[in-house]
């Protein structure tokens, strides 16, 4: 049985007297397994780990990256340096900042 079928099976016996009522109590019940749109704050949650491959958080980052909706270059660009563990590259771009996305890649 599906989750919203149960929990209509399970209402309180005349708790719904009309369909608004239903509406809201349905609201109440499930608005949070809607589909949330992510911003660039997810992209925060994103570091490359020790031992990690650069070319598997380029992936992972990329992936998280095209789901954003109208996500700049810019902010992109930022996110995926300050991501970077320290290292060779990390230190490059700090001391030779990159323009664009295409000299970052």
């Amino acid at each position: 049985m599906g989750a919203a079928l149960s929990w209509f099976t399970h209402l309180s016996l005349l708790s719904i007297d009309c369909f608004d009522k239903l509406v809201e109590k349905f609201g109440a019940q499930f608005t949070t397994s809607r589909p949330h749109h992510l911003t660039s704050i997810a992209l925060l949650n994103i570091r490359q780990e020790k031992g990690e491959s650069l070319k598997l958080f380029m992936e992972c980052f990329g992936k998280v990256a095209l789901s954003i909706h109208n996500l700049s270059p810019e902010v992109r660009m930022h996110h995926m340096i300050t991501a970077l563990r320290s290292g060779p590259l990390a230190e490059n771009l700090c001391k030779k900042p990159v323009t664009n996305l295409n000299e970052l890649r």
